[in-house]
């Protein structure tokens, strides 16, 4: 249990730095305000002046446009069970137990529900670019009864999600974008490396086996990868060969 609480702290820490770091160009367009990313898993993200938080019925937006002071300005109560939220330029997606949630932020202050596409209840975490979500859906006696795999929507019309693919995988968890990459955490099965050059149709390129992976952060050319032993960092400056660095061990 110790080693496990070390490997949430260094993650969160980790997050923390990158998200610190302002960026400019082609990265800033990645998020909403250019101040980073963080894991599939997250319950909390930082874009622009504000941090929106989920917990297991509420969204919350928490103002630090002044460091000192932060302070909450909005609680939405929901009826489904949040699980992970993940900033994409203005636009929130929010995996439940239930579906996949997009809430506008063009109004920063207060979110907005836009969209969304129900699904049987699972575990849900979620990732997205400008037409295309991915979410891994794990069905199991604790998350629900829905078909484990990685599941592919068409967000072009963010206020209609589409489902257009679903992949069967064993127990997958978190999942990262990179350019043309899709990582996807598959527990004690490694992580799976998918060319998403065709959006809707991932096509798998290759498994890192030999660890138990649960959620990755892309990171310019750094693949942060969260595992049982501890953090493992690849080189991805070839988005579909990770090439491994070194392990932060627990």
């Amino acid at each position: 249990m110790k080693k496990l609480s070390f490997t949430l702290f260094l993650l969160s820490l980790l997050s923390v730095i990158f998200l610190s770091c302002e960026k400019n160009g082609a990265d800033a367009a990645s998020s909403a305000s250019g101040t980073g990313k963080g894991g599939s898993l997250a319950k909390f993200t930082i874009v622009g002046n504000y941090i929106y938080a989920v917990s297991s019925h509420y969204l919350y937006t928490v103002d630090i446009s002044n460091p000192a002071n932060p302070t909450k300005v909005n609680q939405s109560a929901l009826s489904f069970d949040m699980e992970t939220i993940y900033p994409y330029k203005n636009r929130l997606y929010i995996g439940s137990r239930t579906g996949l949630y997009v809430y506008s932020i063009d109004t920063a202050s207060s979110p907005r529900l836009i969209g969304e596409a129900k699904h049987g209840r699972s575990c849900d975490p979620v990732v997205a670019n400008d037409s295309v979500s991915y979410s891994t859906l794990k069905g199991n006696s604790f998350c629900g009864p829905a078909t484990s795999g990685l599941y592919v929507y068409d967000v072009k019309n963010t206020n209609n999600p589409v489902l257009k693919k679903t992949i069967p995988i064993n127990e997958p968890i978190g999942l990262g974008i990179a350019d043309s990459a899709l990582y996807v955490c598959c527990s004690g099965d490694g992580l799976k490396v998918y060319n998403i050059n065709d959006g809707y149709n991932p096509v798998e390129r290759q498994t890192i086996s030999g660890n138990y992976f649960i959620d990755v952060i892309p990171y310019d050319d750094l693949l942060i990868c969260w595992t049982k032993d501890g953090i493992r960092l690849y080189n991805i400056t070839n988005r579909l060969s990770p090439q491994f660095i070194k392990l932060i061990a627990n």
